[in-house]
């Protein structure tokens, strides 16, 4: 006699190589988180948040409320940058600063620089001071650059005061041209025009680009409220931990993004900046349109 057939030999179900199966799902599953990340960050990066501060002060007798744009390189929100000139103007300042870098260095066309000036001046008066990107330009492509960006309304301090009536108050604004590296230097003026400044009453706001300043070089100079950018916050934010990557610091910097206290009793705010300057994109960390209020106490 032969052998009977299994009966159930058809329905039995084939071996699985589940090993093999999670092999194969790995880079699926890489792939598609990836893209998830890259997905959200350019969506992230197409937009800007705006970021509030509170900073009290007894030297002004009414709130002051202070807008900053830094490191915009010339990104456009919106066509003609209406979208961000729209939220600055719900926001109501009273002064617009620029904390430099507003343009990109070998980039000859400044309409974007230029246009949103015009418009952000018919809401309040802007004061900036120079990044390295604006100075470059200045010193080393465009001896006429420094006249045009006057000439769009922009009130621009390259170590220079002036003193300002907002509402009750008068505050008093300084603008700082040099970085780290080239303050004392005999042939650059930041160091001096420090050292001239006479001593104020009123409240001193102080611009400059570079945020490191304020540990070393701008310590004990009667600045109550700074506006600095630069770091772009660390390029790569880290949750619980913070940026990456600074140009000064190196990596893992202790200055990218928020209000720092010197020790001398004044408040530095670093913006992350709104726009990027280069090929490294920003990966969790959206572009920043900063809001200071200084407050009487």
């Amino acid at each position: 006699m032969g052998r009977s057939k299994d009966p159930d030999k058809k329905s039995r179900p084939r071996k699985k190589h589940p090993i093999l199966k999670a092999i194969l799902l790995i880079p699926l599953v890489i792939i598609v988180a990836l893209g998830g990340i890259v997905g959200y960050n350019i969506i992230l990066n197409q937009n800007f948040t705006v970021t509030f501060y509170q900073i009290r002060s007894d030297k002004v007798s009414n709130n002051v409320r202070i807008v900053e744009l830094a490191d915009l390189h010339s990104k456009e929100y919106g066509k003609n940058n209406q979208k961000l000139i729209n939220r600055i103007k719900d926001l109501k300042p009273d002064i617009i600063v620029y904390a430099g870098d507003m343009m990109m260095y070998r980039v000859d066309d400044y309409s974007v620089l230029f246009d949103l000036s015009d418009k952000l001046s018919e809401i309040a008066p802007i004061y900036a001071c120079f990044g390295n990107h604006e100075l470059d330009q200045y010193l080393f492509r465009d001896k006429n650059f420094k006249q045009d960006f006057i000439s769009h309304n922009v009130n621009l301090l390259a170590n220079e005061a002036v003193e300002v009536e907002v509402k009750d108050s008068v505050v008093q604004i300084i603008g700082l041209t040099d970085d780290y590296g080239h303050f004392d230097s005999p042939t650059n003026n930041s160091k001096k025009f420090m050292d001239s400044l006479e001593p104020t009453d009123n409240c001193r706001l102080c611009l400059t680009h570079y945020p490191e300043l304020f540990f070393d070089k701008l310590l004990n100079r009667g600045i109550d409220v700074a506006f600095t950018g630069h770091i772009h916050g660390g390029l790569i934010r880290i949750p619980r931990i913070g940026g990456l990557y600074s140009p000064t610091e190196g990596f893992f910097p202790t200055l990218t993004a928020g209000v720092y206290e010197p020790g001398d009793g004044s408040r530095v705010v670093i913006s992350r900046g709104l726009g990027d300057s280069s090929k490294i994109p920003r990966i969790n960390n959206q572009p920043e349109l900063v809001v200071v209020d200084i407050c009487w106490y």
